[in-house]
């Protein structure tokens, strides 16, 4: 019991002295610490999530039947989810293990890959 009083006072001070970071128009360290974690951890969703969106981008075009999106979204669509999994969790990494410091130019720890975060897939 006590081990875990103890763990969750360390973790409450970690967190407050993370928080003194933080700028009014900027973001902080926590918040990059927050965004590597989530995308390392996460990053691997890119593929179902790639293969979802390049589904729903060939069906609503005229360029053939619900078979051939069904195709390129295996293949092509596998692909983009592979590479942008590596590229998310590469970030994620990187974020993660550089959280305490601000970047080249002082850019204030603003994501260096866009979309921050995954984009959620919307109902087809």
């Amino acid at each position: 019991m006590w081990n875990g009083l103890k763990m969750l006072v360390v973790a409450g001070a970690v967190v407050g002295f993370l928080g003194g970071f933080e700028r009014a128009s900027a973001q902080s360290a926590t918040e990059k610490l927050g965004r590597g974690l989530t995308n390392t951890f996460l990053g691997v969703f890119e593929v179902p999530n790639q293969v979802f969106n390049t589904y729903r981008e060939n069906t609503g075009k005229r360029i053939g039947t619900r078979e051939t999106a069904t195709m390129k979204a295996l293949g092509v669509g596998t692909v983009r989810g592979f590479r942008e999994a590596f590229r998310r969790t590469a970030h994620g990494v990187w974020d993660t293990v550089t959280f305490l410091s601000p970047g080249p130019g002082g850019n204030e720890f603003q994501p260096r890959m866009k979309p921050e975060y995954m984009e959620e897939v919307t109902n087809y």
